[in-house]
């Protein structure tokens, strides 16, 4: 009799380990807000799918599962499947971002649907491929980084603001219909950060967005990691926006 005891406690234990616990999967995991959070040691002792087109140089550890994927294509995570489902919490952050300089009329066609298809329809097929899994584990977070400054909109960012409104419907959609399985969809807006598209600017315009900020300085990566954090906590958060920009708008 106790061996039998010992046997369901121990299969019920083994159960609960495989499937306890939270998963964070990544989008854009080369980016450098994200690379520079690793780097900062948020994330740390987390469980992460990282998912990236192209880079360099990965910080990597033990947690850390890098995917190599052509955003230009579908993204596929076939492989990874069986080891998300041992997770009971998914979060799905979406850092994936290409912005590509031209004015509106110099802009081609392969210029549209590249950029859509790196910022918008990979956000797309990733929620597609997660929300299942979601749906089963009655709870997930979806957290789309946005920008303010894309958002905004200003000359020769056609593109890139084009696709980050339409990013920001499928979150506002994916918020409504699933919001009964305890799935929330929210956005963080970033605004200007001494990383990735704003050390590319030439002095001149660094300067200017400095003085457009009401706050006159760049952001630290640790704001946004905050932010995360409260979205994936608070469980009656959904469909929102969060700034984090030093009121820049």
């Amino acid at each position: 009799m106790w061996f039998w005891s010992w046997f369901k406690c121990n299969c019920i234990n083994f159960k609960n380990n495989q499937m306890s616990g939270k998963i964070f999967i990544i989008s854009g995991g080369s980016s450098s807000i994200f690379q520079n959070l690793l780097k900062d040691n948020f994330f740390e002792n987390e469980k992460i799918i990282a998912i990236y087109n192209s880079s360099k140089k990965l910080i990597k550890n033990k947690n850390i599962t890098y995917v190599k994927s052509n955003f230009e294509q579908k993204v596929q995570l076939n492989k990874q499947i069986k080891q998300i489902k041992k997770y009971k919490k998914i979060i799905f952050l979406n850092f994936a971002s290409k912005k590509t300089n031209r004015t509106f009329l110099n802009i081609k066609d392969s210029d549209f649907y590249k950029d859509f298809k790196i910022n918008t329809l990979s956000y797309f097929n990733i929620c597609k491929i997660l929300l299942p899994l979601m749906i089963k584990n009655n709870w997930g977070r979806i957290i789309n980084i946005s920008s303010t400054g894309g958002e905004k909109g200003d000359v020769g960012i056609t593109t890139y603001t084009s696709t980050k409104l339409a990013s920001n419907g499928i979150t506002n959609i994916i918020s409504k219909e699933f919001g009964r399985f305890s799935i929330t969809a929210n956005t963080i807006k970033l605004g200007n950060f001494n990383t990735g598209m704003f050390l590319n600017l030439n002095e001149k315009i660094k300067k200017k967005i400095l003085r457009e900020i009401p706050l006159g300085r760049t952001g630290k990566v640790n704001n946004i990691y905050k932010a995360i954090i409260f979205l994936i906590n608070s469980e009656y958060t959904n469909n929102a926006t969060i700034n984090i920009d030093g009121g820049y708008r």
